[in-house]
C-alpha cells in the first residue's frame, strides 16, 4: 500500500458543527415559520456565494434584503441572528487534526464555502491547524467536482494515492474515491481514526496544544554578480529557493513578526517587512541546485564553440547560428513571452488604479521576469541558459542596462514604478523588433490598449511600437578607433582592388556591415552602383564622412534589407555575419534580392598560423574577467555553418584564395589597441575590468624589448552563386 502522508477534511459537519441550527433557530426566536431563512439563504444566491461570484458580505445582504421584503422587521432581525451565528469546532476533531500534524502528516482543509472561512478559522483559533486551506470560494469549483479535490491536492503538493479524505456528505467521498483518495464518509472522529489505522497511520496518543511548528524556510540563494537579476543595489531583492513546498506553504513559513508574505503566480513568493523592503523569492524544483538557478559562476561552465580556443575554462564564445527547427520552437517561445508580458502590464495598470502597491510591483517584477526570458531566448537561442531560471548573464548590453535600470527605484511608490517601468518598456520595445526580425514573430497582443492603460501612470501615452536597439558592440567609442587598430595591408589592398576589377565591375552591389568603409573604399571604384549597408549609427556616421564616390550610405539591419527580391547583382560582406543576431537569416536575405546568375561573397580574414601576439589579448580578457562573469563574445566560425546552410539549399560554394601575406606587428602596437579598447567585446567591459585586464597584458610582455612579430595571414572569398532561370 502507498504510504499515506496526508489528510484532506471536510469543514462543516466535520471540524465545524452547527448545534444551534442557526437558520431553524433564527426563524422561530422571531416568530417566522421554521422553514423562512432557509429557504431563502440556501437557494441560488448560496451557490454564487461557494463560488467566488458573490462575497460572503453581498450573499448575507441578499438574504437580509429578501428576508426583510417578504417579513418586514421580523425578517430582518431573523437575518442577524442566523449570520451571527458561526458555528462551533468539534474539539475531538481538532485534537485529532493536532495529533495527525504532531505525526508529520499533511493535513488540508477542502470546503464548499463562502469568502468568511479564514476570518472565521481565526474566530475560532483554528487559523494555524491546516496546512493548506482549500476553499471552492477561492478555487471557483466546488465539490463533488473532481476539479475541486485536484485543486486541493495541488496545494498539498501530494498526489490522490498519498491522501485520506472524509466527508460527511457521501456524494462528496464517492468522487473523492473517483480521484483517487482514501475516502471515508465522515461520521464520528474515532471512525475516522479507526479508518487510519487500516491505511497504516498510527497516531500519537497525545495532543499538543498547537499544531506543528512551522517549518522554517531557508535563507535563499541570491544572484551572482553580474546576473542579470543581481539586486546589490537595487531596492527589491531576489532569492532562489529550492523547495517541493508550495507557494502557500512557502508563504506561511516566511510569515512572521515583521513580514507578510504572499504567494504569487508562477511558482513565487514576495514578502515586504515593516520597513518596506520588498523580496521576490523564485521557488525551484526539487532537486534542482540553487547555485546554478542564481548564476554562480563555477555553478555553469558553457562550453566554448567549435573552433574558438579557450584560454583559462572559457575567452570567447560564438552565438550560434539559427537553424529552422530552433527557429520555429524560438518563435513560439517569444510569441508567448510577448503576451504575458502584455497581460501582466494590463495587470499592472489595473491594480495601480486599485491602489494595490506590493500587486502593481509584483506584475512588474513579472514583466521583468517576461523580457530577461525573452532577451536570453533571443541572444543565447535557447530558452533557459542553465535548469531552473531564465535569467542570464550573458544577455547583451542594450538588455542587461535596461534591467539593471529597472531595479534602481522602490516600485511601491508611485515615482518608482514610473522610474522601473520606463526601463522596461525600453526594452520591450528593443526586444520587439529584435523578435520580428529573428523570429518574424510579434504575439497577437493589443498594444495599443496597454499603451492606454498605461497612461496614467506614466503621465503621458509610452510609445510601444518596435524600434532596434543601438547596436551593443559597435559603440562611438570603437568607431572613432576603429580605422587606427585596423590598417588594410598594402597586399591586401591591392588583392580586394584586383578581385573587385574582376568581379564587381558594372554590377550593382550591397555590401553588409561596411563600418568605417575600410573595405569599402577598395571594392566600390568599378561598381555601377554600390549601397553599403552599415546597422551602427556610430559607425556610419564615419562611413558618410569618408565620402567614397559612388557609395550610398543606408543604415540597415542585414537580416531586413529595404530592397525588393532580385534588385542586386552582388552581396558582399567582410566578416559580417558573424555579428548578426542570425547569420543564417542574414544569408537567406542576402539570397532574397540577389538576381539569377547574382552571387554572395563572403571575404574573410585569418591567421594562416598561431599568433604569437594573442597571449597579451589571452592575458587581457582572464585579467578583466577575475571576480565577475564573462561577456558576451562574437567569434568566428559562421563560413562553415554557413556554407553548410547554402548547400542545404542546394547552392554550391567555391573558396579563392585572394591573397597571402605577413603582417609585423610589435607587443606594443597591440598593447596600444587593447588600451584603446579597439575589439567590440572590450565595450562589454567596467572600467575597473578594463584596467585589470590592461595590468594583466602589460605583466605579460617579457622585457622591453619591442620586436616586430611576423604573421602569416591569407585572404579568402566564399562565393556562392545563385543558379540562372531555366
Amino acid at each position: 500500500m502507498t504510504e499515506v502522508s496526508g489528510l484532506l477534511v471536510d469543514l462543516d459537519g466535520v471540524v465545524r458543527l452547527w448545534p444551534r441550527g442557526s437558520a431553524r433557530a433564527a426563524a422561530l426566536a422571531c416568530g417566522l415559520p421554521r422553514n423562512a431563512v432557509r429557504e431563502i439563504a440556501y437557494d441560488d444566491a448560496f451557490d454564487l456565494a461557494h463560488h467566488g461570484i458573490l462575497t460572503h458580505e453581498q450573499w448575507v445582504d441578499q438574504v437580509r434584503a429578501r428576508l426583510r421584503e417578504r417579513h418586514g422587521p421580523a425578517g430582518e432581525r431573523a437575518a442577524g441572528l442566523w449570520a451571527a451565528d458561526r458555528g462551533e469546532p468539534d474539539p475531538a476533531m481538532v485534537r485529532l487534526l493536532l495529533r495527525a500534524r504532531a505525526a508529520g502528516l499533511t493535513v488540508g482543509v477542502l470546503t464548499n464555502n463562502t469568502t468568511a472561512v479564514r476570518a472565521d478559522l481565526a474566530r475560532h483559533g483554528l487559523e494555524d491547524l491546516f496546512d493548506q486551506v482549500a476553499n471552492s470560494a477561492d478555487l471557483g469549483v466546488t465539490k463533488p467536482a473532481p476539479a475541486a479535490y485536484r485543486a486541493a491536492l495541488e496545494m498539498m503538493d501530494l498526489p490522490p494515492a498519498r491522501v485520506a479524505f472524509t466527508d460527511d456528505n457521501p456524494l462528496n467521498t464517492t468522487a473523492a474515491a473517483y480521484v483517487g483518495l482514501h475516502a471515508h464518509p465522515y461520521t464520528t472522529p474515532d471512525a475516522f481514526e479507526t479508518f487510519l489505522r487500516t491505511l497504516g497511520i498510527v497516531l500519537p496518543t497525545t495532543t499538543p496544544t498547537s499544531g506543528r511548528a512551522r517549518p522554517g524556510c531557508p535563507a535563499g540563494v541570491p544572484p551572482a554578480p553580474g546576473h542579470a537579476e543581481s539586486d546589490a543595489h537595487a531596492p527589491v531583492r531576489v532569492r532562489y529557493l529550492e523547495t517541493s513546498r508550495t507557494p502557500q506553504a512557502v508563504a506561511r513559513a516566511l510569515t512572521g513578526p515583521g513580514t507578510v508574505a504572499v504567494p504569487l503566480e508562477e511558482g513565487a513568493v514576495a514578502t515586504v517587512t515593516d520597513s518596506g523592503r520588498v523580496t521576490t523569492w523564485r521557488l525551484l524544483a526539487a532537486g534542482t541546485d540553487p547555485a546554478v538557478a542564481a548564476g554562480d559562476l563555477s555553478a555553469w561552465t558553457p562550453t566554448p564553440a567549435a573552433g574558438v580556443t579557450a584560454a583559462g575554462g572559457v575567452t570567447a564564445e560564438h552565438l550560434p547560428p539559427w537553424l529552422p527547427d530552433t527557429r520555429t520552437a524560438g518563435g513560439a517561445s517569444a510569441a508567448r513571452l510577448l503576451d504575458r508580458t502584455g497581460w501582466d502590464l494590463a495587470q499592472l495598470a489595473a491594480r495601480t488604479r486599485g491602489g494595490d502597491v506590493l500587486a502593481a510591483a509584483h506584475h512588474l517584477d513579472r514583466v521583468r521576469h517576461h523580457l530577461t526570458a525573452l532577451a536570453t531566448l533571443l541572444a543565447r537561442h535557447q530558452p533557459r541558459p542553465w535548469p531552473g531560471t531564465t535569467a542570464t548573464r550573458y544577455l547583451p548590453t542594450a538588455a542587461r542596462t535596461a534591467l539593471a535600470a529597472s531595479w534602481t527605484a522602490d516600485p511601491t511608490t508611485p515615482t518608482g514604478l514610473t522610474h522601473n517601468l520606463t526601463a522596461l518598456l525600453q526594452l520591450l520595445r528593443h526586444l520587439r523588433h529584435t523578435a520580428h526580425l529573428v523570429l518574424d514573430t510579434a504575439g497577437t497582443w493589443p498594444w495599443d490598449r496597454t499603451a492606454t492603460a498605461l497612461t496614467p501612470i506614466l503621465a503621458a501615452r509610452p510609445d510601444l511600437s518596435p524600434r532596434p536597439a543601438g547596436d551593443p558592440l559597435y559603440t562611438p567609442a570603437l568607431a572613432a578607433v576603429y580605422d587606427r587598430h585596423r590598417p588594410v595591408d598594402p597586399e591586401m589592398a591591392a588583392a580586394l582592388a584586383a578581385f573587385a576589377a574582376q568581379r564587381l565591375t558594372g554590377r550593382e552591389v550591397v555590401e553588409l556591415g561596411a563600418g568605417t568603409g575600410r573595405i569599402t573604399r577598395h571594392l566600390a571604384p568599378p561598381t555601377a552602383r554600390y549601397d553599403a549597408v552599415e546597422p551602427s549609427p556610430a559607425m556610419a556616421v564615419h562611413l558618410t564622412a569618408a565620402d567614397i564616390p559612388g557609395v550610398e550610405v543606408t543604415e540597415a539591419d542585414a537580416l531586413c534589407l529595404p530592397w525588393a527580391g532580385r534588385s542586386r547583382d552582388i552581396v558582399v560582406e567582410h566578416e559580417t555575419l558573424q555579428f548578426t543576431a542570425d547569420p543564417l537569416r542574414a544569408a537567406d536575405e542576402a539570397l532574397r534580392v540577389l538576381r539569377p546568375g547574382g552571387a554572395l561573397v563572403r571575404l574573410l580574414l585569418h591567421p594562416a598560423g598561431p599568433d604569437p601576439h594573442a597571449v597579451l589579448d589571452t592575458a587581457y580578457r582572464q585579467g578583466a574577467f577575475t571576480g565577475g562573469p564573462l561577456p558576451l563574445f562574437h567569434g568566428k566560425g559562421t563560413d562553415l555553418r554557413g556554407t553548410a546552410h547554402l548547400t542545404a539549399l542546394g547552392l554550391d560554394t567555391t573558396t579563392t584564395v585572394l591573397t597571402e601575406f605577413v603582417r609585423h606587428r610589435t607587443p606594443h602596437a597591440v598593447l596600444a589597441a587593447l588600451a584603446d579598447r579597439a575589439w567590440p567585446y572590450q565595450h562589454q567591459f567596467t572600467d575597473a575590468q578594463h584596467e585589470r585586464g590592461m595590468t594583466a597584458a602589460h605583466h605579460t610582455v617579457a622585457g622591453p624589448g619591442d620586436e616586430p612579430v611576423p604573421v602569416p595571414y591569407v585572404l579568402r572569398a566564399l562565393t556562392t552563386t545563385v543558379r540562372e532561370e531555366p
